[in-house]
């Protein structure tokens, strides 16, 4: 009974000492809130850009400049990858502010703000090249969708350059390909064109010049479409790769 009773008193003890660290966080959550509140009220308004994994965009500095005009000052809070344990009573305040601006301006007030700012900064950056992944989710191949671009790219390209009669087919898992890189201009053109190829088998090695040649005017020829931020040409890199079995 003694063992049974001590036992029982240490798990009562762990209980409340659990409470106890969950209560405290809850009752500083509340406490930021209704800070967040109170500056609210006062129309003392500070929206918080939350910064790193996941967070990161382009434009946050004229982000922030929309939000000024606006009279909407910002604070900028870097995060950490690893989630916290206590994560849901983090930044409290932080939040509750930022869901009373979107009440007061609007549902679709920040993201309309977060838009103007990225075109923005494609206008303030004109000699930029873009990433790929930081260009709107639009085809650069003509006849095609997003998803489907380099599919359509390979099958155009091997109905106007079939593989030679001569050519040695892989009979292996490693690929054998001809690869080039570019850079698609806000005007559709084409600059900084590098191609290269490379074969599992060497005795196709005869086919490179060839094969070099063949996507260089491939892509000289086409018609490209142009990278877009949010519906902005833009200058951005390309690349297009041919896979041969």
């Amino acid at each position: 009974m003694k063992i049974k009773s001590a036992l029982f008193t240490l798990a009562a003890i762990t209980i409340l000492s659990c409470n106890q660290k969950k209560n405290g966080y809850e009752i500083d959550c509340n406490d930021q809130k209704k800070q967040a509140q109170n500056q609210f009220n006062y129309q003392n308004y500070t929206w918080t850009v939350f910064s790193g994994q996941g967070y990161d965009y382009l434009g946050e500095q004229e982000f922030i400049q929309r939000l000024s005009q606006n009279q909407i000052k910002t604070k900028i809070l870097h995060i950490t990858c690893i989630p916290s344990p206590n994560e849901r009573y983090e930044n409290c305040g932080e939040i509750e502010m930022n869901g009373l601006i979107e009440k007061k301006f609007g549902k679709n007030f920040i993201d309309s703000l977060r838009y103007i700012a990225k075109q923005d900064f494609a206008k303030n950056h004109p000699e930029e090249i873009f990433s790929y992944e930081h260009c709107d989710e639009v085809s650069r191949y003509p006849n095609s969708t997003a998803d489907h671009q380099f599919e359509k790219i390979e099958t155009d390209y091997f109905s106007r350059y079939p593989s030679p009669a001569k050519y040695i087919g892989k009979n292996n898992d490693f690929d054998s390909y001809t690869s080039c890189s570019f850079i698609i201009t806000k005007n559709g053109g084409i600059k900084d064109l590098s191609v290269k190829s490379h074969f599992q088998n060497k005795k196709n090695n005869i086919f490179e010049k060839q094969f070099n040649k063949q996507l260089k005017d491939f892509v000289l020829q086409t018609q490209w479409i142009s990278g877009k931020i949010n519906g902005l040409n833009v200058d951005s890199y390309f690349n297009v790769t041919i896979y041969y079995d």
